[in-house]
C-alpha cells in the first residue's frame, strides 16, 4: 500500500516538524498517487476555533477521497470547562474521518476514550539522540523549550526562582500571545530567544544549568524528548504523562511535586540534570516508523 504524508501548518510548529521527520524518515512519499495519506492534528493548526477546525479537517478528508491515518496532539482534556468539551467536539468529528487513529502516549489515549469511543494505537514519540559535541558553559539559567503561550509553566518557574537566577525561554510566543512576555517579565528576570534555528538548539540545550519542562497539563512532549536527545534529565511536574515517561523510561525525568526546592536542588548538583550513560530515553525515530507502519498495513 502507498502512504502518502500531508504536512499541514507552518514549518516551526513542533506537531508539523514532527510530521516532516517522519514523512523524510518514510522517504517523503507524496499524497498524489498514495491509496492511504498520514495527517497530524492538532486543532489550532486547521483553524483559529475549534469548530472551525473541525470542519476545515473534515472537508479536507471528504476532499482527499482516500483512507486517513490521523495522528492526534494535544488531545483536548476531561476538565469540564466549555473550551475543552468545544475542543473534545472538534477532536471527535475529526477521529470519525479516519480508518486509523494514534495518539502519542497511554495519558492520550485515555483522553481519547472520554469523548470517543475510537480506538487508537498508541505510538510514543520518538527521541533521536543528538550526535556527542562540546558541551558549553553553564549559562546560569533554568531555561524552558518550546512556544510561550498561557498554562506552560513559565509563570510557575518565575516565581520559583532562586535570587540570582534568571528563565530563559528559549523559542518564541504563540500567535496571539505576544502580549504574554511582558506579562512575565514583570514576575522576573526573563529572556526571550525567539526561533532557535536547528542549528544552534543543541548547543543551547546543552548549555542550560536547569533544563525545565514545567507544563502541567501537558499529555505527550516533544519538548521533553528534545531535553532528552541531548541527554539532559530534565526537571518536570509529577503529573500523568511524566510518570508514564518514567516508567517506560527509568532514570530519565528529575519528578518534582515543588519546583522552588527542585531548582535550588539541581543548581546546587549540575550533574543531576545530566543523563547517566545507558539510561533509555524511548523509541527512536526508525523505531516510532516501523509503529507507524505497522498502523497503516492495518488499514
Amino acid at each position: 500500500m502507498r502512504v502518502g504524508h500531508l504536512l499541514v501548518g507552518p514549518a516551526d510548529h513542533g506537531v508539523v516538524r514532527y510530521a516532516r521527520e517522519l514523512a523524510e524518515a518514510d522517504g517523503s512519499p507524496l499524497v498524489q498517487g498514495a491509496e492511504l495519506v498520514q495527517v497530524h492534528y492538532t486543532d489550532r493548526l486547521f483553524a483559529p476555533t475549534a469548530e472551525e477546525s473541525a470542519a476545515a479537517f473534515t472537508t479536507l478528508a471528504a476532499d482527499l477521497g482516500r483512507p486517513l491515518v490521523v495522528a492526534l496532539h494535544d488531545v483536548p482534556p476531561d476538565d469540564g470547562s466549555v473550551l475543552q468539551q468545544r475542543r473534545a467536539r472538534a477532536y471527535a468529528a475529526v477521529v470519525d474521518t479516519a480508518a486509523a487513529v494514534v495518539v502519542n502516549s497511554e495519558h492520550e489515549a485515555a483522553r481519547l476514550r472520554a469523548f470517543s469511543d475510537v480506538v487508537a494505537t498508541v505510538v510514543p514519540l520518538p527521541v533521536q539522540p543528538l550526535p556527542a559535541g562540546p558541551v558549553p558553559p553553564p549559562d546560569g539559567q533554568v531555561v524552558v523549550l518550546g512556544f510561550l503561550y498561557p498554562g506552560k509553566g513559565h509563570e510557575e518557574a518565575l516565581r520559583a526562582l532562586p535570587a540570582g537566577v534568571g528563565l530563559t525561554a528559549l523559542g518564541k510566543p504563540s500567535d496571539g500571545h505576544a502580549d504574554l512576555v511582558d506579562e512575565l517579565s514583570a514576575l522576573g528576570p526573563l529572556t526571550v530567544t525567539g526561533y532557535v534555528p536547528d542549528e544552534e538548539l543543541p548547543a543551547r540545550l546543552r548549555a542550560a544549568s536547569v533544563p525545565l519542562a514545567p507544563h502541567r497539563h501537558v499529555s505527550a512532549s516533544g519538548s521533553i524528548g528534545s531535553w532528552l536527545a541531548a541527554g539532559r534529565r530534565p526537571l518536570v511536574p509529577d503529573v500523568a504523562y511524566t510518570r508514564e515517561v518514567a516508567a517506560r523510561c527509568p532514570g530519565a525525568l528529575w519528578l518534582y511535586e515543588d519546583l522552588a526546592p527542585a531548582l535550588a536542588a539541581a543548581l546546587a548538583d549540575p550533574a543531576s540534570t545530566w543523563l547517566t550513560p545507558g539510561t533509555p530515553t524511548g523509541p527512536d525515530l526508525a523505531a516510532t516508523l516501523e509503529s507507524y507502519r505497522a498502523v497503516w498495513r492495518s488499514c
